[in-house]
């Protein structure tokens, strides 16, 4: 694409200065149509050979006309919702067209259920009362609580990953009553609509992200870009940004200002935490005194973990001795894996783990011994015990008891994070990772001066 560029640069430049440069005729996408060999997309100027992607991913193409495309989607796998659909041509603005695509009925209405007629069924929601009774033998009660103590006991990977799974789901939907309740309020106070009060208010607070929102976006793409390059796949990057990304920014700022100036909102969910072992075999920086201690659960050749591993410098410029950065190795990605993390074990013996751990995360790929050692020299290591401890595997007991802990936790990719036992949530795809740190970072001091104001009062 690239090429293609400057040589029409170079066309351009050798035209006399009288001649005015040809106007590109606007894309548009105006309709688009789902059935079961995939999607018919209409509107014009497509061009030949369009790039097509349905929420970020591109699509492959039966036909491509300059009104018409046949694009293979396997739309009855897909969720009923709401798609973007992006259409480019080139770089230029008037190369591209988006549309928003419904797939599937609409949302049912929730059931509800008369729990007095007999027969109904109705769930309750879990009350995590531990004095209920789960189970009773002869005159012996066994409550809730004895059952999940031994759960935990047993099996404290499932146990909490089921925690974890209880407690975003009830966050997500309690940050969406909450929501709407605030919302509902001001637009009844205001005498509008929720929906006429949102297109008052959202436009004004809309804010262009920057082009390291496009890149961070294109990076968590991963496979799902399957080999587009960021160029290729820039327009459409930056129409999701645009029509979902910054909308909901937006919506989010506004929810706040509306938290400060109208209406408290406090939310009383407890993450579960765990309390993360801490071992000899730990790299670690700053002070055990810090408030918050930040455990990265890292695995070498996962292009993931490097890109957000990058940001530990800067982080920890930022908070200084309030932050407490830990390294525990969780290899996932076979043999390679394996033999990176039981290499930066040998290197924390010489007291060398950083600049090793940061070495390994540029050229990815590094696995091989011979490649193993030759970083560690060049970082000038020991080499006969660096060497010595790669050969007899003397750290291979280490990085296996670090998987095991991994999974104690119920953790089981990389990378993974826990932030004073929690574990931190997904980062948003747009978001660069000095960010997402920073705003879990900021999260859980405010937790500790939220925690420190109550006992005061």
């Amino acid at each position: 694409m690239f090429g293609v560029a400057r040589a029409l640069w170079l066309v351009a430049a050798a035209v006399p200065a009288t001649a005015q440069p040809a106007i590109a005729p606007q894309l548009a996408v105006t309709g688009a149509v789902a059935d079961v060999n995939g999607l018919t997309i209409t509107g014009v100027n497509f061009g030949t050979d369009p790039f097509v992607t349905l929420d970020l991913v591109p699509l492959t193409l039966r036909s491509a006309a300059d009104k018409q495309i046949s694009a293979v989607v396997p739309v009855s796998a897909m969720p009923p919702g709401d798609y973007l659909l992006t259409v480019s041509r080139g770089p230029a603005p008037s190369e591209n067209g988006s549309f928003q695509l419904t797939l599937g009925a609409a949302k049912p209405k929730p059931l509800e259920v008369d729990k007095g007629t007999p027969g109904a069924r109705a769930t309750a929601a879990p009350s995590g009362a531990g004095a209920e009774p789960a189970v009773q033998v002869g005159d012996r009660v066994i409550s809730v609580a004895e059952v999940d103590r031994e759960w935990q006991r047993t099996d404290p990977a499932s146990y909490i990953a089921l925690s974890r799974q209880m407690h975003e789901m009830r966050r997500r939907i309690a940050d969406t009553l909450a929501a709407d309740e605030l919302l509902a309020r001001e637009a009844a106070a205001r005498g509008l609509t929720t929906e006429a009060l949102l297109k008052q208010e959202i436009p004004k607070r809309v804010i262009t992200t920057p082009d390291s929102a496009v890149q961070s976006l294109y990076e968590g793409l991963g496979d799902h870009a399957r080999g587009a390059t960021l160029e290729q796949i820039r327009p459409a990057l930056r129409a999701w940004l645009q029509k979902i990304t910054e909308p909901e920014l937006a919506k989010m700022a506004y929810l706040e200002e509306l938290m400060k100036v109208s209406t408290r909102v406090e939310n009383f969910l407890v993450a579960p935490r765990v309390a993360v072992e801490r071992t000899a075999q730990d790299a670690v920086l700053g002070p055990a005194t810090a408030p918050v201690e930040l455990v990265a659960f890292g695995d070498f050749q996962n292009t993931e973990y490097a890109r957000f591993a990058r940001s530990f410098g800067r982080v920890r410029d930022t908070f200084g001795d309030r932050l407490r950065l830990v390294f525990k190795n969780l290899p996932t990605l076979g043999p390679s894996s394996v033999a990176a993390a039981e290499a930066a074990q040998c290197a924390l013996s010489q007291g060398k783990f950083w600049p090793y751990h940061d070495a390994l995360l540029v050229p990815q790929g590094i696995a091989g011994a011979a490649q193993l050692k030759r970083v560690a020299a060049d970082l000038g290591l020991d080499a006969t015990p660096f060497d010595a401890c790669i050969d007899r595997g003397a750290t291979r007991g280490v990085v296996q008891q670090a998987l095991e802990e991994a999974r104690r936790y119920g953790l089981q990719r990389s990378p993974s994070f826990l932030i004073n036992g929690r574990l931190a949530p997904d980062p948003p795809a747009f978001l660069p990772p000095f960010d997402y740190f920073k705003r879990l970072i900021e999260e859980e001091l405010g937790l500790q001066a939220r925690a420190a104001s109550r006992k005061q009062q």
